[in-house]
């Protein structure tokens, strides 16, 4: 049986998990819309390090509450480790 901080530490990584899939969902829905006309800027196989800061200033409302339900994320992320006296070292962030 998993004690209590390693099931913080699960729930943690979980978390990341989720905000990784919400910050793809972003990109997905970003480049669908808003950014469409960068599509034609990236070949198969190209790859390009977005952050969230790209977003932010996306109108679309739906791109808007991804990257709020994202930054919350984050920072339930952080406040449970910080909380937990978890480092960074011990997730995979």
């Amino acid at each position: 049986m998993q004690n209590h901080r390693e099931k913080i530490l699960e729930v943690i990584q979980n978390l990341i998990e989720a905000r990784g899939i919400i910050f793809t969902q972003i990109v997905n829905l970003a480049m669908s819309g808003e950014l469409k006309h960068l599509e034609d800027a990236f070949d198969i196989g190209d790859e390009y390090d977005f952050k969230l800061k790209h977003f932010e200033s996306i109108e679309d409302a739906n791109v808007q509450k991804l990257v709020k339900l994202c930054k919350n994320t984050e920072e339930t992320i952080f406040t449970i480790m910080d909380s937990n006296g978890i480092s960074e070292n011990e997730v995979n962030i």
